[in-house]
């Protein structure tokens, strides 16, 4: 679990992409699969269907480990956890949870997906919807 308040996350995404206060934040923590008992938290800036920027923030120091504007356009997490469920086509499903490891289902921490507990073990659900039976690896050195 994070060490630090997610209100303090959320103050340090905001310095380090340089919003004003009143934009409003969120923040979600993320577990790394590739580092068993560590994690990160998301934080995302804007209107639920606008986010404006985007984070990834470590919760032991409050090191900025990544971020990015964005156009405003549109919700950072597309896929939210009941339809990450819909997806994996699993009606008792635990509750999904945001993760993340560097793979072809996502490259970016600051694109996590859900893991999906089911019947016949975790599935994985991407940002773009897209249900990943095993995390393939990325590419060369992934």
């Amino acid at each position: 679990m994070p060490d630090m308040p997610s209100e303090l996350a959320i103050e340090r995404a905001r310095e380090a992409v340089g919003l004003a206060g009143e934009i409003p934040g969120r923040a979600a923590h993320v577990a790394r699969l590739d580092r068993p008992g560590s994690g990160y938290y998301l934080v995302w800036f804007g209107a639920e269907d606008a986010a404006v920027a985007v984070a990834a923030v470590d919760p032991a120091g409050g090191e900025v480990l990544s971020h990015a504007r964005l156009p405003g356009a549109g919700s950072h997490l597309v896929v939210t956890a009941e339809e990450a469920i819909r997806r994996a086509g699993e009606t008792n499903a635990g509750t999904p949870l945001l993760v993340w490891r560097p793979c072809r289902a996502s490259l970016s921490m600051l694109s996590p997906f859900w893991e999906v507990t089911t019947a016949r073990g975790a599935v994985y659900v991407d940002q773009r919807g897209r249900v990943w039976r095993v995390l393939e690896a990325g590419g060369p050195g992934g």
